[in-house]
C-alpha cells in the first residue's frame, strides 16, 4: 500500500475529528493529478499552486493544443479576430495580433516574443465563453491583455502585480500547456 494511503487509513480510524485532514489530503493529491488551477488569478496568488482549498467553480478546460484540433464545436468562428476580443490597435500589432484570427494567434510563430500570452489569452476566452470555467470572465482576461501590453504588468490586487511570464503560468495552470 502506497504511503499516503496508510496515512489516510490511520487518520480515517482516528473517527470523524479526522475528515477534514483526509479530505484536505485527497483534495489535494486530486488537484495535483489534474493539473489545473480553478481559482481566479488573485486566489491562486493567495494560495499558491499547492493550494489545499476546494472550489465550486465549474472547471473543465480545453488546453490550447485541444482548441486548435477541435473541428467543430467553438464557442465563436474560428475567424473572429483577435482584435475584436482584445483592443490591439496600436502599430506594434497592425501586422500580429490586429491582423490575425483567434485561430491563428494560437498556431503563430509571431505569439513567441510575447511569451505566447495570445495564445493563452485566447485559449482562456474559449474556456470562458464555452463555459468550461466560470471563475475566471473576459473583463478579467481584457483587463490582463490591456495592463500587460500598456504597462508590461497585470495588477492581481492592490500590493501584487504580475510579469507576462507570470500571467501566462497563471493561464497556463488554469489550462494547461
Amino acid at each position: 500500500m502506497p504511503q499516503h494511503g496508510a496515512t489516510r487509513r490511520r487518520l480515517a480510524k482516528a473517527g470523524l475529528g479526522a475528515a477534514g485532514v483526509l479530505m484536505t489530503l485527497e483534495s489535494h493529491a486530486t488537484l495535483q493529478k489534474t493539473g489545473f488551477v480553478c481559482e481566479s488569478a488573485s486566489a491562486f496568488h493567495s494560495a499558491g499552486l499547492n493550494s489545499n482549498v476546494a472550489t465550486e467553480q465549474r472547471c473543465n478546460p480545453l488546453s490550447p493544443s485541444n482548441w486548435c484540433h477541435v473541428q467543430r464545436s467553438w464557442p465563436c468562428n474560428k475567424t473572429k479576430r483577435f482584435s475584436e476580443v482584445f483592443s490591439c490597435r496600436e502599430k506594434r500589432f497592425e501586422k500580429t495580433y490586429y491582423a490575425s484570427s483567434m485561430a491563428q494567434v494560437m498556431t503563430s510563430t509571431f505569439d513567441a516574443q510575447y511569451a505566447y500570452i495570445g495564445k493563452h489569452l485566447c485559449t482562456a476566452y474559449l474556456n470562458v465563453i464555452s463555459r468550461r470555467i466560470d471563475f475566471l470572465d473576459v473583463l478579467t482576461l481584457q483587463r490582463m491583455w490591456n495592463e500587460l501590453k500598456n504597462t508590461g504588468m497585470y495588477k492581481v490586487n492592490a500590493s501584487v502585480s504580475w510579469n507576462i511570464h507570470q500571467v501566462r503560468r497563471y493561464l497556463v495552470a488554469v489550462h494547461g500547456e
